[in-house]
Order: structure tokens, then sequence, then C-alpha cells
């Protein structure tokens, strides 16, 4: 097409508006735009209109908009020769950019530009004084861009501070509540898959088991489920036309702790207003608010599954189930991992574990070979074992509930108190008589100075221990009840009869395999148990020694 014939000019009119850029106006809407640039066509039939290019909702920061680009397209193409704006923040608020396609690009391409309320036509002849506006006009869209970009930010920054979602999207298992569209409710039926995800993954099952059975159950996967609900949301993870639930994911959702109440945004950021590539936040600069909002999840629950993604090892292709010691058993000797291999070549095969540090030869001289079922046999008797002493322990504990809280440790506690408040008397009397000393002319400037400097020491070490044994009796004399928390999580289970998943990262901490089939298991809560029995040993009135068949 001849964009020039006759006369007659093909032009484009370009209009724009962004919220981003702080076009809240009504001047600045695309209606008032498009009447503007209409009235003055009207007066130049010259003029022929040949499309209308609109970029609703994108920031004159960049370029990068779809209705400029296929404009420059037609412009390359010599379908249009003239390109018509409102003004020079239509076409661009960077002020870098927008002078180099006025000055620059536009000339070299032979296309005309219009900016109507700017008086700017580039094919009148220019003056020095126009030579200066223009650059001006560039650089206050730029800096009236930047000024608004700078309030944004600071906008969101509060809005984090304060626990509100500042998020375009929510993340799967809520919702923007309707009335307040920074505050995240629960959406009941994707909460519920949530909390299947959550179970299952307590249950032993791997992250890829879990998706694989919500693909065959049908439940849609985040991305399929927001587009169910009518979002527009796009991710960059999608692979396939449908969008399916994958190990990564599950995952995903597994470490949010959204799920527990607790918002965490800024993870990532701009470098300016110019710059749209996003980069990562070190974790300690985030902005995290807990209980900004409903917890799907309990917060046992999703420590729990921490433990087990911390331990978690691979599972076989054809396995759904982590192996309930997975990632818990270590060389008693060399403090490596436990791997478990396969005795599948024999007649009768088994599961075995042996030293990482032994088969990859890095200085272990021992195998430290053990069958998963003998350690896992004697893995559950050793914690049916520590269950009943646990029992023995409540039992112990409420029997002897009625007497006064005044045991020896509280009192052991309270005389050395005493005798650290003395021996800081004590210094203190010695810094005065060290200062009469002194002077009297007994002692030199040298020696006063180190001694004084000596006792200072003392007493500060004193009111160091002070402080600690004030912590100590504050804490023994709180009530032992909070303390006993730990006592239900062991009770709860006093009826096992095998070993699963959930069960061994709740109350196992670690299993330690030495040379011949020996084993050591520390337990969670072990503090807490020696605590207890030195407590009950403390007591003025001992207690009857309890056997296990006095738990019921």
């Amino acid at each position: 097409m001849e964009t020039q014939n006759n006369g007659f000019c093909y032009a484009d009119m370009y209009l724009r508006i962004s919220r981003e850029d702080g076009d809240k106006t009504e001047s600045d809407s695309i209606a008032n735009q498009r009447e503007q640039i209409l009235a003055f066509l009207k007066e130049r039939p010259e003029m022929i209109l040949r499309s209308v290019r609109v970029d609703d909702g994108y920031s004159g920061v960049n370029f990068e908009r779809p209705a400029f680009i296929a404009m420059m397209e037609a412009v390359k193409n010599k379908e249009i020769s003239c390109i018509i704006v409102k003004d020079f923040s239509r076409l661009g608020r960077n002020f870098i950019e927008t002078s180099r396609y006025i000055q620059r690009i536009f000339p070299c391409l032979g296309v005309r530009f219009i900016s109507i309320n700017d008086n700017y036509d580039s094919i009148q002849p220019k003056t020095s004084s126009d030579n200066l506006v223009v650059p001006v006009k560039n650089l206050m869209n730029d800096a009236y861009c930047r000024d608004i970009s700078i309030k944004i930010r600071s906008n969101f920054i509060t809005k984090r501070k304060n626990g509100q979602c500042v998020a375009a999207f929510v993340v799967f298992g809520y919702l923007k509540d309707p009335k307040d569209r920074h505050k995240l409710i629960v959406d009941e039926f994707a909460a519920s898959i949530v909390q299947d995800i959550f179970k299952q993954k307590l249950e032993g099952w791997s992250a890829q088991a879990i998706a694989d059975r919500l693909n065959e159950e049908a439940v849609l996967s985040p991305l399929e489920y927001k587009r169910w609900c009518g979002s527009n949301y796009a991710s960059t993870f999608k692979r396939n036309a449908k969008a399916r639930w994958t190990a990564v994911s599950i995952l995903r959702i597994l470490k949010n702790p959204v799920y527990i109440g607790i918002l965490e945004q800024g993870k990532s950021t701009t470098p300016n207003y110019k710059v749209k590539k996003r980069f990562d936040v070190p974790k300690e600069k985030w902005i995290c608010v807990p209980n900004s909002h409903e917890a799907i999840i309990s917060r046992e629950t999703f420590e729990n599954v921490a433990k087990i993604l911390l331990s978690d090892t691979r599972t076989s292709p054809w396995e759904d189930m982590v192996f309930p010691l997975s990632g818990l058993i270590f060389c008693g000797d060399c403090g490596r991992s436990m791997v478990r291999k396969n005795n599948a070549g024999s007649g009768k095969p088994y599961y075995y574990y042996i030293c990482s540090g032994y088969k990859n030869k890095a200085g272990c001289h021992s195998s430290h070979s053990i069958r998963a079922a003998h350690l896992e046999q004697a893995v559950l008797a050793a914690l049916q074992q520590h269950i009943r002493g646990i029992l023995n322990i409540e039992h112990t504990l409420n029997a002897i509930d009625h007497l006064p809280y005044a045991g020896r440790q509280i009192q052991k506690t309270d005389q050395r108190l005493k005798a650290k408040h003395r021996e800081i008397e004590q210094y203190r009397d010695y810094q005065l008589r060290l200062h009469e000393d002194y002077v009297d002319g007994i002692l030199s400037r040298a020696d006063y100075i180190s001694f004084g400097a000596r006792y200072t020491e003392k007493i500060e070490e004193a009111q160091r221990a002070v402080y600690k044994l004030e912590q100590e009796i504050e804490q023994l004399t709180a009530g032992y009840s909070e303390e006993q928390q730990w006592i239900s999580d062991f009770k709860r289970h006093q009826t096992i009869s095998e070993l699963n998943r959930k069960l061994v990262i709740e109350l196992i901490g670690k299993v330690l395999v030495f040379e011949h089939q020996n084993i050591q298991i520390q337990f969670q809560f072990q503090d807490q148990y020696e605590h207890a029995f030195e407590w009950i040993r403390c007591l003025p009135v001992a207690p009857k020694k309890l056997s296990n068949r006095d738990v019921c």
C-alpha cells in the first residue's frame, strides 16, 4: 500500500493507559484520547485513519506492548506514514527510549509523528526552542513515572508489613475476600485437596506418587483450577496444553508456610521502574507476617512434614511409599548415612542397609550391614519400651501431683543463686577496700587498676550466673504441665504394632548402627525425658518405684 498518494497520508492513532503509571484522570482515558484525535483528524481531511491501536493496561516505561509492536510492523511494511498520539506520555514515559523513537527511529523510518497536546508535528520546521522543549517534556514524563513508581513501592511495602496480600493471584487453597481484596479467605474445596496432600505425605507417600494419584482421580491442578474459577492466571511452569499435577507442584505446596497462616511477600523485585526483569530477594529480607489469615494446616503437621522432607530419600520408580526409616539411619562409627540395598539375586530377596562410607570407600572400615526387617523390628521394640517408660513417668507425676512443688532441684538451684549474690557482694566489698588502700597509698596505681579489673570481671561473671539461675528457677516453678506435652505425643502411640513414616518422624530423631548389628536410637524430646527423671529424683518425697506392670 502506498502510504502517501495524491496528498493523502495514512495514519494510525495510538492510545495507551496504565494505572501503574498513575493514569487515573478522566483526561487520560482511552475514550478521551480517541475523541481528541478524531477531532484533530476531522479538521485534516488529507489524513486517512487506517487503524486505532490500543494498549490498555500497559506501562509507558517500556515499549514491549502488543499494539505498539503491531503499529511499528505496519510502519516497517509502509502501510502507514503517520502516528498520532494525544501527548508524549502516551507514546512512553521512559525519557531515553521515548526520545530515541522521536528523534532517531521515526525519522529513520520516514514516519511522521504528531503529539496533539504538545503542538508537535515532526514535519514542521524545528526552532531552537523545539529542540529544548521536547526533551524537557519527555524528561518530565520520565520523572513523573519514577515518582509514581516510588510511591507504589512504598505503598506495597506498607501493605505487606500490615499482613495484606498484594499479589495479583493467590495460592491454591485460598481466595481473595470479596469485601477486602488484600485479605485471604479459605477456599473450602481447594483447601481439602491441600489437607489431603499433607496427610498423604505424613503417611509416607512420595511427592510423585501423590501427584500421580491426583491426576488419576482427575483433580484439577492449581493452574487449571484457577482457570476453572475464571482467572486469567498464566504460569511459567506449564509445559503442556493442560497443566497436570507434578512432584514439583506438590513440594511447592508442602513447603509453603502460607498454609499455617504465615504470609511471605517481597520474595522478588525489580531493580527500578524501567527494568521489568525480576530478581530474587535474600530470604532474610522477605516480609513475613504470622497469623495474617486463617490456617489450613496445623503448625504441628507442617513441621512434621518439613522434617520428612529433610530426611526423605528418593523412591524407586516402582515404589510409591518412602520406607519408614529412610533418611534417619546413620553409621555409628563414621556418621555417614546408611543406604538401602536389595539382595534380589538370592533365592529369598530382602532389603538391607550398609554404610555409604564403606560402599564408596570413603574411610569406613566396616559395612555395618543389617537387614531392613531386623532393624525395623528392633526399632519398633525399642520404641514400645521407651513409650512404656514414658507412661511410667506420667504415672509417677500424677501420683505426686498433690505434693507442693518445692523439690530439691529448686532448693539446690536457689542455694546456688544465693551463693552467687553473696559472691557479688563480696567482690564489691573488695573493690571498696581496694579503693581505700589506693587512697591511703598502700597500693600502687598499677596494682589498683589490675585488681580492680579482676574484681569487675568476677562480678560480671557472677551476674551472668545469677541471670541463668533465675531463668532456671522460673522455668521450674512455671509448672510442669506445659512441659508434659511431649508425653502426650508418645502416649497416643502406646498401642503401636508396626512402624510407619508419620510415627517415625514424630518420635525418632536418629538411628545409629554399629558393628555386629548393635543399634542406638536417639528419640525425640530426649532432653525433656531426662529432665523428667531428674525432677522426680530431686523430689523431697521419693515415690514408690513403678515397674512396667504398674501401667495399664
